[in-house]
């Protein structure tokens, strides 16, 4: 399925912007909210940034699927960080219902004429699936090189595929 993306641009007060910088800090220091939208394969990308002035967050992202599948996932994946982002953004119902932040981003949405991906055919737990699997290859490569005869290959090389099944 080809990527789409997504581009929402939210009015917020200009004494909600400090808050949104404070998350941004709490969530580089943790991986509570990374973690689960990593797990969401559908993710290419999705970064929030504030518009000069600070009275505009933005939302840029790219999944495969439809806009129901990825709004409905956020909804109930990270609800508090929606909270935390958007509570005072004008509008915003909340992320408790799926129908109402629905409306609130196709009324906020902005179509872009153009956009890039650098990796268009993976999603971000692809690309971390990829890169989990090129280290475990090297660890691997040393073991099934130092393999002493075709018995000791053979083993190497069902261990290999043992822990990389999940990765492929």
């Amino acid at each position: 399925m080809r990527a789409r993306p997504l581009t929402v641009l939210s009015p917020i007060p200009w004494w909600w912007a400090p808050w949104i910088c404070f998350t941004w800090w709490v969530a580089r220091l943790t991986s509570r909210v990374a973690a689960p939208l990593r797990q969401l394969s559908f993710i290419h990308f999705a970064h929030w940034a504030l518009m000069p002035g600070r009275r505009r967050l933005l939302f840029l992202t790219s999944f495969d699927g439809s806009d129901i599948q990825y709004i409905e996932a956020f909804v109930r994946v990270v609800p508090g960080r929606i909270d935390a982002l958007y509570k005072f953004a004008t509008g915003f119902p909340g992320p408790g219902r799926f129908g109402p932040v629905n409306q609130y981003i196709a009324d906020h949405n902005h179509d872009p004429d153009h956009f890039w991906m650098a990796y268009p055919h993976a999603s971000t737990s692809m690309v971390s699936d990829a890169l989990a699997l090129a280290q475990l290859y090297a660890a691997g490569a040393a073991r099934l090189n130092g393999a002493r005869d075709a018995e000791a290959f053979a083993r190497e090389w069902r261990r290999f595929l043992t822990e990389a099944q999940e990765l492929l």
